[in-house]
């Protein structure tokens, strides 16, 4: 069966131009307002409906995708009672929150008392994937499902992986935030450093880039660490929060570099936590 009625929860800096990548891709998009009425307007301008509530998405729609701030987000709307009281019951559910695998196993038991399939996939890429559909999607769930949902998915992302049950999405997107704050950190200190020895900076992002201290977040990020422009993509209280995650799910672990990078985030949220993530160079700039 083929999914067109997309339900859209999480119109956030990834959420919003991920169900516009819906929209391209000629899938009936329906959306609600939260806080900020901007992207349901861009979005019913092309076409998308907005509906009054999250229990009408659930009850219209036969594919509802939720990309939502934290795990209160999460168990707020998504265990409601209201919502599961009217859910469509030949609907699935893609969860794609960077929440925590426990949050993601307490909706998944629920959904699945209602017979509802649920997909466990939080994506990575940044803010640039998501507007140019290059996502990567860590699935945790059913095979059959994703196969089911995989032409969907496909509208928003270019590589899409089966990583295990319910929750183990989750904890590789756990995992792989800890690895972009430590990556983060420590391409600010290269910045920083490049800077006081008058390095040229496209030569710098040239030659790491084939070494091998090469990154994702220095080839990415230098740019705005150069200029000090920390417009948010992913916001730096958004991944103080998905450090956190890794950190408590390995709090048997020794994690030395998670729990000072984590630190360092939680020392930056009150002045920066609204900026960009890559914020938390400010210290390593500024001396």
């Amino acid at each position: 069966m083929g999914f067109k009625r997309i339900g859209f929860i999480g119109l956030g800096a990834m959420g919003f131009p991920m169900a516009k990548n819906l929209l391209k891709n000629d899938y009936e998009l329906h959306v609600i307002a939260h806080r900020n009425r901007e992207p349901v307007d861009e979005l019913t301008a092309q076409g998308a409906t907005e509906h009054k509530s999250v229990a009408d998405i659930f009850s219209q729609c036969d594919c509802i995708i939720s990309i939502l701030p934290t795990d209160k987000e999460m168990e707020s709307v998504l265990l409601n009672q209201q919502v599961l009281d009217a859910i469509n019951p030949d609907s699935v559910l893609i969860e794609m929150t960077s929440g925590s695998p426990e949050m993601m196993k307490k909706v998944h038991d629920a959904y699945q008392l209602k017979g509802i399939p649920v997909l466990d996939g939080p994506v990575s890429g940044g803010t640039i994937g998501a507007e140019n559909g290059t996502l990567t999607v860590m699935v945790g769930g059913d095979p059959d499902v994703l196969e089911r949902t995989r032409p969907v998915l496909e509208a928003m992302a270019k590589n899409i992986y089966l990583v295990g049950s319910v929750g183990a999405g989750k904890a590789i997107k756990a995992i792989n935030q800890m690895l972009a704050g430590i990556h983060m950190v420590a391409s600010a200190e290269a910045v920083a450093l490049a800077e006081k020895l008058e390095i040229d900076m496209d030569k710098l992002k040239e030659v790491v880039g084939n070494s091998s201290g090469a990154s994702w977040m220095l080839a990415n990020k230098m740019d705005g660490l150069v200029k000090r422009d920390f417009t948010p993509g992913f916001k730096l209280n958004l991944m103080k929060k998905d450090i956190q995650i890794a950190v408590n799910e390995g709090v048997d672990k020794q994690l030395p570099l998670a729990n000072y990078v984590l630190e360092l985030f939680k020392q930056s949220e009150k002045e920066s936590g609204e900026e960009d993530f890559s914020a938390i160079g400010k210290s390593s700039l500024s001396t």
